[in-house]
């Protein structure tokens, strides 16, 4: 007979609170997929498991096989991303990972793969990484490892290799299209500048995709063809994007007067 308890390295995408004190926690392990288990008293102030049951935190943890859900029985930290916490703009944008690492997974579904992406995107953007750049090469690695690679080499209607001049993006056809085919078939345009950067991302691994310079009108139309790409494949907004562009819409805050 198997063991009934376990252990998992995982990183919590999100949680829902349950009764009066218990938690149900949404977990993307390293071995085990996606699974859902329960952290029973985790919100009461004298549960010591309490910082191990936050969104967006990496631990390994011993857990229970239960009727329904496994229970959560302890954990240990193994990163909780301080830097990442501290700022509006980056855990916004891991809770925009967590919230697509959570839309292209499903329950006990070995995802090995997809944890080290997220667990990468995580540590780059504790690291001080720019947070569009890390959600850019997020966006297009999850696609490629869950089979929705964009093209960015060929027409997706014509086949032909793809020029390097202003072409077009379209979500629904699967990518770039080539300019001659985008004046029957439509598509938003698509620079130079922005195809060679899908390129070059999905072609490297984050180590080597932090060098490429993206200025901001680079970055908000690799945003606006991502968006839309993630959008059709998962046939639904991210809640998440809309809350950078909240974050976004902000006024900036104001430098503290000097002490006269």
């Amino acid at each position: 007979m198997s063991s009934r308890t376990y252990r998992a390295e995982a990183i919590v995408l999100r949680t829902l609170d349950l009764g009066e004190a218990d938690r149900i926690l949404v977990l993307l392990t390293r071995h085990f997929g996606k699974v859902h288990v329960i952290a029973k008293g985790i919100r009461r102030t004298t549960s010591r498991l309490a910082g191990h049951a936050e969104p967006l935190t990496h631990a390994t943890y011993q857990l229970a096989r239960g009727r329904e859900l496994d229970v959560l029985t302890g954990a240990e930290a193994r990163a909780i991303y301080p830097a990442l916490r501290d700022d509006l703009v980056r855990i916004a944008a891991g809770w925009y990972v967590a919230e697509l690492a959570d839309r292209f997974t499903v329950e006990h579904a070995p995802s090995a793969p997809l944890f080290d992406l997220l667990e990468t995107a995580l540590r780059h953007l504790d690291a001080g990484n720019p947070p569009a750049l890390v959600c850019r090469w997020f966006d297009l690695h999850l696609l490629d490892r869950s089979g929705f690679r964009p093209e960015v080499a060929d027409c997706v209607v014509c086949r032909n290799a793809l020029e390097e001049r202003e072409n077009a993006w379209s979500a629904v056809a699967g990518g770039a299209v080539c300019a001659s085919c985008a004046v029957r078939s439509g598509g938003l345009s698509l620079s130079v500048r922005a195809l060679k950067s899908f390129r070059y991302l999905l072609a490297h691994d984050f180590a080597s995709a932090s060098l490429l310079r993206v200025d901001a009108p680079l970055a908000t139309e690799l945003e606006r063809h991502m968006r839309l790409f993630v959008q059709h494949v998962i046939d639904r907004d991210v809640t998440a994007a809309r809350l950078i562009d909240e974050i976004r819409a902000l006024p900036p805050r104001s430098a503290p007067s000097a002490a006269s």
